[in-house]
């Protein structure tokens, strides 16, 4: 049997795509191997512990870091259709409603270290001062997973290429996964990851956004908090 991901080419295979992703082992080893520079490392822990989205982890700026609290602030931007004057339509980058999570102390510390004495700016950039892009960041996660031994490529596509399970995705789906798993609230992860309200009334029941809940919850049930990653 033949399952389809959104754009061609299909995929061969005869596992459910549900059953993709990674493990808990699996995780824990890409957010804490000493083999993974600290930039790296740190850029995987925030997606893990998160669930924000890796575009909006590369997207972090220090201005929305609150080092004393351990919260940071993603603010996911989508295109919308906005009308201007002379009833023309205008594809425009709107900022949608931002979403705060707490970090582990951790993780909060390699912030400090990675921005130095910055005080605003993106978090991610390279040694020239530079922002990074997310192509880069999945090659990286793809090199050390093969190097740790843990990268899987268990489907195929039908023009030859191979579908890479280890990915910065994985991660934010396996910590969404993980919270659940041991015990935490499927409504406040959804919250967390930001899913719209079709998505969570479908999947999940209705729910408010109080992310002193959603904090709460990942400090007691998330393993990157409960194990002190």
């Amino acid at each position: 049997m033949q399952y389809q991901i959104t754009a061609q080419p299909r995929i061969v295979t005869t596992e459910p795509l549900l059953d993709r992703g990674m493990n808990l082992d699996e995780c824990k080893v890409m957010c804490t191997s000493p083999l993974i520079p600290l930039r790296e490392k740190l850029f995987f822990r925030i997606i893990y512990e998160t669930q924000f989205r890796p575009f909006e982890v590369l997207n972090l700026q220090i201005e929305n870091w609150d080092r004393n609290q351990r919260l940071i602030t993603a603010v996911r931007v989508k295109q919308r259709t906005k009308p201007l004057k002379g009833n023309i339509n205008a594809k425009v980058w709107l900022p949608s409603r931002p979403r705060t999570m707490v970090l582990t102390e951790n993780t909060n510390e390699m912030i400090r270290t990675i921005v130095s004495n910055r005080k605003k700016g993106t978090i991610f950039i390279n040694e020239k001062g530079t922002m990074l892009s997310l192509e880069w960041f999945n090659e990286r996660i793809n090199h050390y997973a093969k190097l740790l031994g843990i990268q899987k490529i268990k489907k195929y596509y039908t023009d030859g290429k191979v579908l890479k399970l280890v990915t910065c995705m994985a991660l934010r789906e396996g910590g969404e996964r993980h919270h659940d798993n041991a015990g935490g609230s499927r409504k406040l992860s959804a919250v967390a990851a930001g899913h719209t309200m079709e998505v969570k009334q479908k999947h999940y029941e209705k729910v408010g956004e109080d992310f002193e809940q959603v904090h709460e919850s990942y400090r007691k049930f998330h393993p990157a908090f409960v194990e002190g990653w």
